[in-house]
């Protein structure tokens, strides 16, 4: 059923697209803005990343990823090539994923997202500024933001490290697609051959001040931070660039204000990690993937603002805080260069807590909290775990509180009203069987 609401998603990537997409499948009417990239770009996507796309119905985009190829890394002196990922060229997925977005029905304009100003009844007027030229004036019920680290305004919760990733270009023969990652005194160097004889060399270094030199003097700055890495070098002999370095801002970043009113971001506006974890499609869409249900709670159930909020804030903020500490642990590894600035600030960030909880798993208690319910957010009594801080809502599609309230102290007494809770509740044998597990997991039978 159409709902009289236009929504206006600025940003044309994974993450847009995704939105743009749920939202439009729940009956909104959405327009997209969508930029071209300024610089050829090379992207590796994980397995993960690969069935967000397919979950979110990009299955242009997810096909235009192609096989996984093999990725090699060096750390801490030993390589290790059991890992692997899709690389595409990123104009490539662009085009898949505007097309995933047009064949849906919605409306893209290819241009940048101008002046905002509010309007009386909660929405926006936008100015769009046309790349053929020119601008136009849409309005909006709301607005998600989705254009990646550029995206400016809200502040920021946390902040990482200051990093910049270096980008050169090069052109050689074809090479079966592949990818290495080096760990250097500097930094890091992660090289892509995409198989097409196109070459992405990229290196991550401090962007702290007076780190970096001039434009001017960057290609040369460059050519001898790798100069003396043989790994590398030997990757590029027969090569040559296509074209002058080029810089991309790599830190990482929670934004402050996720949900501001009739705005909401996704994506690397919303939160931006640092390139190592090779995760970051995946948080992406991970965020845009829950976004359709919290604005459609913003805007049609008013009365649970509070909870869509807090829904989106915690997981947001808690995926970000679980990736940047596995990506610490990896930092960590690297044990040759304790002294350099660069080594030392990441092992150290973004605080000393575990990245994966070494606690036996518990059962904690019920409260309430913030649950996806089909197209909405609301609040219902979960099941809190010593893993699972943000509660457990339901299992194999059984609702956890009503079999867990009010249990006796004795297990024996415990044991036995959870059976026959199970029995009388739950039909299916195979969604018993599962149901039970989980109270097996957590100490409860």
């Amino acid at each position: 059923m159409s709902r009289p609401s236009d929504i206006v998603v600025a940003g044309g990537g994974p993450a847009g697209c995704c939105a743009a997409l749920g939202l439009q499948q729940m009956g909104y009417r959405v327009l997209l803005l969508a930029t071209p990239r300024p610089w050829p770009s090379c992207e590796g996507f994980s397995a993960r990343a690969l069935q967000g796309l397919q979950q979110a119905g990009l299955n242009s985009a997810a096909a235009c990823l192609g096989a996984a190829s093999p990725r090699r890394a060096t750390w801490n002196g030993t390589t290790n090539d059991a890992n692997s990922e899709h690389l595409v060229l990123r104009e490539a997925l662009d085009q898949a994923l505007l097309a995933d977005v047009r064949s849906a029905g919605i409306e893209v304009i290819t241009g940048q997202l101008g002046p905002t100003h509010a309007l009386e009844n909660g929405g926006s007027q936008l100015q769009v500024r046309l790349a053929s030229g020119g601008s136009v004036a849409r309005g909006c019920r709301f607005l998600i933001d989705a254009r990646g680290r550029a995206a400016g305004g809200g502040g920021n919760r946390l902040r990482g490290p200051e990093s910049v990733s270096l980008v050169q270009v090069r052109q050689g023969p074809p090479e079966p697609a592949s990818s290495y990652l080096y760990s250097l005194p500097s930094g890091w160097a992660w090289l892509a051959q995409t198989g097409a004889g196109l070459l992405f060399l990229q290196l991550t270094v401090s962007a702290e001040a007076g780190s970096l030199p001039a434009r001017s003097e960057l290609d040369s700055w460059f050519n001898a931070l790798i100069q003396p890495h043989h790994d590398i070098t030997d990757r590029i002999v027969g090569t040559s660039p296509t074209g002058p370095v080029f810089a991309r801002g790599s830190t990482s970043v929670l934004r402050n204000e996720l949900v501001s009113g009739a705005l909401l971001r996704v994506g690397d506006a919303a939160m931006a990690v640092d390139p190592l974890s090779g995760n970051g499609v995946f948080q992406a869409l991970s965020s845009a993937l829950a976004a359709p249900a919290v604005v459609n709670s913003l805007l049609q159930h008013p009365d649970d603002r509070s909870v869509a909020e807090a829904f989106y804030r915690q997981r947001v903020e808690h995926l970000f805080l679980r990736f940047a500490r596995t990506g610490r642990d990896f930092y960590r590894l690297e044990q040759r260069w304790p002294q350099e600035s660069f080594w030392r600030q990441r092992r150290n960030w973004p605080d000393d807590e575990p990245s994966h909880s070494d606690i036996s798993p518990r059962f904690l208690g019920l409260q309430t909290g913030a649950v996806l319910d089909g197209d909405r957010i609301r609040a219902a009594p979960v099941a809190v775990t010593s893993d699972q801080p943000l509660g457990v809502w339901h299992v194999a599609g059984i609702t956890l509180a009503p079999l867990l309230e009010g249990l006796p102290d004795t297990m024996d007494a415990r044991h036995q009203l959870l059976l026959d809770r199970i029995k009388h509740t739950i039909s299916q044998p195979q969604k018993a069987q599962l149901v039970q597990a989980w109270l097996q997991r957590y100490g409860l039978l």
